[in-house]
């Protein structure tokens, strides 16, 4: 006798929408992961830039007031005369302070130097060749800077330059011979027989301030 297939159990409806919600449900979690681990990554790695930008920034203007402020109470106290070997050596010092509060490599740089120390390197000696440039064609803004992260010594480190101009009142050391006073001029041959950072004029480039954020520690 023939007897019919026994036709194999349908899931009842309650458990088929279970197990449609379920597959909707991994699909939702699948799609809602990062497509790899680079993706957090590179997350972290921007976060970290960020701050090593921020960190520059703060050491920039950390060095910056605090210098500008010294000299012009030199100046009220002792003159220009008296206040020659102030900016650049105590640059010096600030910076040594600084670098080592922030955890940064900061100083001043210059194509006229001064102190010999601020002599660019390199990289220091592209950027301002840039920023003179911009000065020439008097597009340099207080928001001027060049960020970027470069591999040094065998690691990464962003370094960071923000260009400093000539204002009116730097002109009693380093403008024309006729804008710097006689005692000016005698203080700065004793002290800097080699000085290269006179004949600026309002608005000219005089240098930069440099700082190297390491990365990655």
């Amino acid at each position: 006798m023939k007897t019919n297939p026994v036709p194999s159990p349908q899931p009842s409806a309650p458990r088929h929408r279970a197990r449609a919600a379920l597959s909707a449900l991994l699909l939702a979690c699948l799609l809602s992961l990062p497509a790899c681990s680079g993706a957090d990554n590179a997350g972290d790695t921007q976060s970290e830039r960020d701050a090593a930008e921020q960190k520059a920034r703060q050491a920039t203007q950390r060095l910056v007031s605090t210098l500008m402020g010294e000299v012009q109470t030199h100046i009220k106290e002792q003159g220009l005369a008296g206040t020659v070997t102030h900016c650049s050596s105590r640059a010096q010092e600030l910076s040594t302070l600084i670098g080592v509060e922030e955890g940064v490599e900061i100083r001043r740089v210059t194509e006229k130097t001064r102190n010999p120390v601020d002599a660019p390197d390199a990289f220091e000696r592209r950027v301002l060749a840039r920023f003179a440039d911009l000065a020439e064609k008097g597009e340099i803004e207080p928001a001027t800077a060049h960020v970027e992260v470069v591999k040094q010594d065998g690691r990464e480190v962003l370094r960071f330059l923000k260009p400093i101009t000539v204002m009116k009142n730097c002109l009693g050391c380093h403008g024309t011979p006729e804008q710097i006073p006689q005692d000016v001029q005698q203080a700065l041959r004793e002290q800097y027989p080699n000085d290269l950072a006179t004949g600026y004029a309002v608005g000219d480039l005089r240098g930069a301030v440099s700082v190297i954020v390491p990365l990655g520690e």
